[in-house]
């Protein structure tokens, strides 16, 4: 789209391109898939072309876009020997053109880097055992460390020095929320962070003139966005004047600034471009969203209909303070509705503030219930110490306690009836689900898990032993991730504490009706897992529905099983907490329950089913 005229015209009819960028010049944008990195001009005249391959042996993989050079990218590689094993990493400039420039080249995998003014590397950083190096490189090339971290910790350099050739970074102090630095002469001094210390830096965006931090983004128990200097305050006190009670994330450029809109109470995201010069706000991208089926073009959901993500925060018995959210249907007493505690999972994740997400706390609040989403400890964005927090007490332990005493703190201030609540999550969500209804019947009256592990000692043993350890560690191999967080597979203490509380070893214990939704072809959580302890609750006659797809991963965006699965979801609720019933299926909803669907009573997904458990 041509900024000046708002005329439109196609460059690409389809890519398989995960990312784009802007080359600094904004003359090339580049279009990164798993393959390659595709530069397309912004003139039309000047064409496109294969930047470089990427993948391969050497595991070539796109860093960001180089802020030092007019129009280049960095890339690190691995450099393996002749059995295929990685014995050194590399860090390069590739030029538009093509053009190789090899930056530096290490034994120990390389993290990060920062750029003088003029392109010379000036700092890197390394992974040497367990700590992040970041390592000062004078003009005559000498090398001296300047800054240690554990790998735990936040140690993230920001790739650009300043004219004075002083160092930014992101870190957290002693695991505390992470703050904005700089290094002068090898001192350190805080420039910003979230004003109330209690999350993260979620995202810094550059001055687009001087390409150093400018705008800090903050996604704690509210979304924020600060300035770092008058200009920028100024710009963002009008822009969340006119877009107010919104999370934004902002692309600065030098005419013009891409925003972009989201919130708790809003599907989707909405786009817009700020006419630096006249203020003008225009909106772009504007497109109707596609019924998943189909692809016919529908229509937004009015936010005004939705359900508010409203933060909500708790002082734990162990006096942690904890934070979380929860949506209360409009117009409803909220002390009379049916509650759904709906964990996520991870566990190292966490609900983000302003949040529309996967759109499950929406539905469920649209079909009347009250959804609480806690951020329980050992959830990341508020800071390492409480990531870490947990100590691997992820049994029947501190993390599920957190859970229930969040809905206790809920049930206080008169949000909630406490004879009709639900338990539901995904992954460690579904984990969790299924703890409560194991440990906590007595508060939980129905649960849904979805891919849960069902042993979590035996699922990090598993994973351990697959291809998705690979995945899961990105700096650090997986044992010592699983060891720093507490969880050590070698650890027999640990695991064997964790498996005595689990789902799998406690199925006497289980008190409520569960559905229970998985994968044929998950790789993170192996279905025979959920199969054995599915078959324990059979021979105890226990009222268990369960939907296996069996060409499903670990996620399924299927949009027939994903709209199913919200369907079986609101039918299982409906009946045991009696919320709104969901519409009715229709006919291929029906297939495909009847394919995949497996019920010990008369068909918890679509019919009618006796009470259980009253």
């Amino acid at each position: 789209m041509d900024t000046t005229s708002g005329a439109e015209h196609p460059l690409l009819a389809r890519s398989d391109a995960r990312r784009l960028a802007w080359t600094r010049n904004g003359e090339w944008l580049l279009l990164v898939s798993p393959g390659k990195v595709f530069a397309l001009a912004a003139g039309r005249e000047r064409g496109a072309r294969v930047v470089i391959e990427l993948g391969g042996p050497q595991k070539r993989e796109f860093i960001d876009i180089d802020p030092s050079t007019p129009a280049s990218i960095v890339v690190r590689e691995r450099l393996p020997d002749a059995m295929g094993r990685p014995v050194a990493w590399r860090l390069s400039r590739v030029g538009i053109d093509g053009r190789v420039d090899v930056l530096d080249t290490d034994t120990d995998r390389i993290e990060g880097y920062a750029f003088a003014g003029t392109g010379v590397l000036a700092y890197v950083q390394h992974l040497r055992g367990k700590s992040l190096v970041t390592t000062r490189i004078d003009a005559s090339g000498a090398r001296s460390d300047v800054m240690r971290c554990q790998v735990m910790r936040r140690c993230e350099l920001w790739p650009l020095l300043d004219s004075s050739g002083d160092l930014f970074f992101v870190a957290d102090e002693n695991g505390s929320p992470t703050r904005l630095y700089r290094m002068k002469n090898g001192a350190r001094d805080v420039i910003a962070g979230d004003p109330g210390r209690l999350a993260d830096i979620a995202a810094i965006s550059a001055d687009p003139a001087s390409g150093l931090p400018w705008l800090l983004s903050v996604r704690g128990p509210v979304a924020m966005i600060r300035g770092l200097d008058d200009r920028a305050r100024q710009r963002l006190a009008g822009l969340e004047h006119r877009l107010p009670g919104r999370a934004l994330a902002i692309d600065a450029g030098r005419s013009h600034w891409l925003i972009v809109e989201q919130g708790g109470d809003m599907q989707g995201r909405r786009y817009y471009l700020l006419d630096t010069a006249s203020n003008y706000l225009l909106p772009v991208l504007e497109e109707l969203p596609l019924r998943a089926r189909d692809d016919v073009a529908g229509r937004w959901l009015p936010s005004d209909a939705l359900a508010s993500q409203l933060p909500f925060e708790w002082t734990a018995s162990d006096g942690m303070r904890l934070h979380g959210f929860v949506r209360v249907p409009p117009g409803r007493d909220a002390r009379n509705l049916p509650m759904v505690v709906l964990v996520h999972g991870g566990p190292w994740a966490s609900v983000a503030p302003d949040d529309f997400g996967s759109g499950v706390a929406a539905f469920l609040a649209n079909r009347g219930y009250a959804v609480f989403e806690p951020n329980y400890r050992g959830s990341v964005g508020y800071g390492t110490n409480y990531m870490l927090a947990p100590h691997g007490d992820f049994g029947n332990g501190r993390v599920q306690k957190d859970i229930v005493e969040g809905v206790q703190a809920l049930l206080a201030q008169d949000v909630g009836d406490r004879d009709r609540i639900a338990i539901a999550g995904a992954s460690f969500g579904g984990y969790s689900a299924l703890l409560g209804l194991t440990w906590q019947g007595d508060m939980f009256r129905a649960g849904i898990a979805i891919v849960p592990p069902t042993d979590f000692a035996w699922d990090i043993e598993w994973v351990r032993r697959s291809r998705e350890a690979n995945v899961l560690s990105s700096k650090l191999p997986y044992e010592d991730w699983m060891s720093a967080v507490s969880l050590d597979p070698s650890n027999t203490s640990t695991m064997a504490h964790l498996h005595a509380q689990s789902p799998l070893s406690n199925t006497d214990r289980m008190m409520r009706p569960v559905l229970i939704v998985a994968g044929g072809n998950d790789q993170r959580v192996a279905l025979r897992g959920v199969l054995g302890y599915v078959a324990k609750l059979r021979l105890r006659g226990h009222p268990v529905s369960l939907l296996v797809d069996p060409a499903a991963g670990h996620a399924d965006d299927l949009p027939l099983a994903r709209e199913t699965t919200f369907h079986v979801m609101a039918a299982m609720l409906h009946r045991y907490l009696g919320g709104d019933a969901d519409d009715p299926a229709d006919i291929p909803m029906e297939d495909y329950v009847r394919r995949n669907g497996r019920s010990d009573t008369a068909g918890v997904f679509l019919l009618p089913v006796p009470d259980a458990h009253p």
